[in-house]
């Protein structure tokens, strides 16, 4: 690929990147907090008095946030009791989706700093070759000679391949966890 295209390739990475990741955390976060407050079978009294002051802080979060109210209808609720269910298979597919928008954002990152790097190569190549006076090559033929092999997302292994493991253990605990309160 070349200069110009790997260039253009990059912004666009890391802008769908951005694009997939905001929505996709807005989304999850949304989805944790109407499982806080999802009515619980077993409620003791202690943990009925803080779930009644998480119940009234989710309200006041979802009152103030009314530009995010698609996400408040429609953010699914997983179910740990069932994780085939579409609800859950939806909240882990959207929860997946932050780190591919990470992964897409990083790989758009790597190339943008590969092309800067080149960048500069031939602009010092140019500078070299000047001294050659008329036989010298000038910029915009040595940037024809560069091509610039594109970068995977899949080769984003610890972004896309441990990180959601191991926040999705994490987030697993802590729904386990306020399930037994």
């Amino acid at each position: 690929m070349t200069h110009h295209q790997a260039n253009v390739v990059a912004l666009i990475k890391r802008i769908v990147g951005i694009v997939i990741f905001i929505p996709a955390l807005v989304s999850t976060i949304i989805s944790l907090l109407k499982y806080l407050v999802a009515p619980k079978e077993q409620v003791r009294e202690m943990t009925a008095v803080v779930m009644d002051f998480i119940n009234v802080m989710v309200d006041i979060v979802r009152q103030y946030t009314g530009f995010c109210e698609y996400f408040w209808v429609n953010s699914p609720l997983p179910n740990l009791s069932n994780w085939s269910s579409s609800c859950s298979l939806w909240f882990i597919v959207i929860f997946a989706l932050i780190f591919v928008g990470l992964a897409l954002q990083a790989a758009g990152a790597r190339l943008t700093k590969r092309v800067y790097a080149i960048r500069e190569g031939v602009i010092q190549r140019a500078a070299l070759e000047g001294m050659n006076g008329a036989e010298g090559r000038g910029r915009e033929e040595l940037q024809a000679l560069v091509s610039i092999p594109n970068t995977s997302i899949f080769a984003q292994f610890g972004l896309l391949y441990v990180s959601p493991v191991i926040w999705g253990v994490i987030v697993y605990a802590i729904l386990r966890m306020i399930d037994m309160l």
